[in-house]
């Protein structure tokens, strides 16, 4: 079985998690959790609205997106590498840069500071400082040291792991798309999780198992894909509950709460694995790819990066001032999520696709050998 170059359910997932990432920002502003909240934060349903495990998720899925051609080609072409960094480039920075502008326009313009008074602390601490030069400039890499998104967008911290992982994925491809058989592919995340643990408390490669995690998904995404989908649908179900429970395995109760790294890591280890498990399900079950392949959801999907970038932002500027106008969060976040989308929908059209196309264009100076449509999974 050949592996497709694109899986449109995927990104209709990417999409969801990007809307649970809003939903849980958006409850964020409240200056106390609702009742209905409290009584399902820590049950699974709080996958709905958990940001967090949304953030590993997309870890995992850029992982298996990312490795799944190049698992199905005989032989990487030459300059391969230069090709990959020079596309992750193209598709990660524009839209990254066009969120800066429009932070920096929101904050200087729109922003008010007496308008938070009725959010909670958490929310309203984000813009009360500025970025100085110097960390402005970090932050604009990526890649650089210390850098502090919190101070314009609080997202972009994840797309610093992203980027800076991306510059080493080649070597997770060279690794994880060697022949082994499967339990020597397990010894290797195994060896890729103590080592994590033990060297990179600090460090970016903290989220690289995640990575590893959804390249070896793509790996082996044939057998996978084979076995899950002969399921029946008990047995489907099961597999999508125990994916749920892994996944919220940081919301089952305050005694998973803990500043202690090692209880961190695990957990988020877990959550990894409730991650690969909801992709691979995803990717596998007839009636979820025909549900996340309809319009809407491939809408959510195609415009979640940008969603995800602008979100937060919006929220600080203009949502205080519907919400001053309104009284209602109701109105407010539905406002704001409109715009949010309008806005992601824009910056899809407009900067997002045009940028890879020029990168796709770009790195044939490098290589010519992938296939058209492989191109477009990254």
């Amino acid at each position: 079985m050949k592996k497709e170059a694109r899986l449109p359910q995927l990104d209709a997932l990417r999409g969801l998690a990007a809307l649970s990432v809003f939903l849980g920002h958006a409850f964020g502003m409240m200056p106390q959790t609702p009742k209905l909240l409290q009584h399902i934060q820590f049950t699974p349903l709080h996958f709905f609205y958990d940001g967090a495990a949304a953030v590993l998720l997309f870890f995992v899925l850029s992982g298996f997106v990312l490795n799944l051609k190049y698992v199905s080609s005989q032989k990487n072409p030459p300059h391969w590498v230069s090709a990959f960094i020079i596309r992750r480039i193209f598709r990660i920075y524009p839209a990254f840069l066009i969120a800066v502008v429009l932070g920096l326009l929101l904050k200087e313009f729109v922003y008010d500071a007496s308008a938070m008074a009725p959010f909670s602390d958490w929310f309203s601490k984000f813009w009360k400082n500025s970025l100085v030069p110097t960390e402005f400039l970090r932050m604009l890499t990526l890649v650089g040291p210390n850098i502090q998104s919190d101070k314009l967008d609080p997202p972009m911290w994840s797309l610093v792991y992203e980027m800076r992982i991306s510059l080493f994925f080649p070597l997770i491809i060279f690794m994880i798309n060697r022949r082994r058989r499967l339990a020597g592919d397990m010894c290797l995340m195994a060896v890729a999780y103590a080592v994590c643990f033990f060297l990179c408390r600090k460090g970016s490669f903290i989220y690289l198992p995640h990575f590893m995690l959804g390249a070896m998904c793509a790996k082996h995404f044939d057998t996978l894909r084979s076995v899950l989908s002969k399921m029946n649908r008990l047995k489907k179900t099961v597999w999508l509950a125990i994916a749920l429970l892994l996944y919220e395995a940081a919301s089952m109760g305050p005694a998973w709460s803990s500043t202690a790294f090692h209880v961190n890591y695990i957990t988020d280890q877990i959550i990894g694995l409730g991650a690969a498990s909801l992709i691979l399900g995803c990717a596998s079950f007839v009636k979820i790819e025909t549900l996340l392949s309809r319009g809407i959801f491939q809408f959510i999907g195609r415009t979640s990066y940008s969603f995800y970038l602008v979100h937060f932002m919006l929220l600080f500027a203009p949502a205080p001032a519907i919400y001053r106008a309104t009284h209602s969060y109701a109105i407010t976040w539905l406002s704001t999520l409109a715009l949010a989308y309008g806005i992601s929908c824009l910056i899809f059209e407009l900067i997002e696709m045009p940028m890879i196309k020029q990168g796709n264009k770009f790195s044939k100076l490098f290589s010519t050998h992938f296939p058209p449509k492989a191109s477009k999974i990254i």
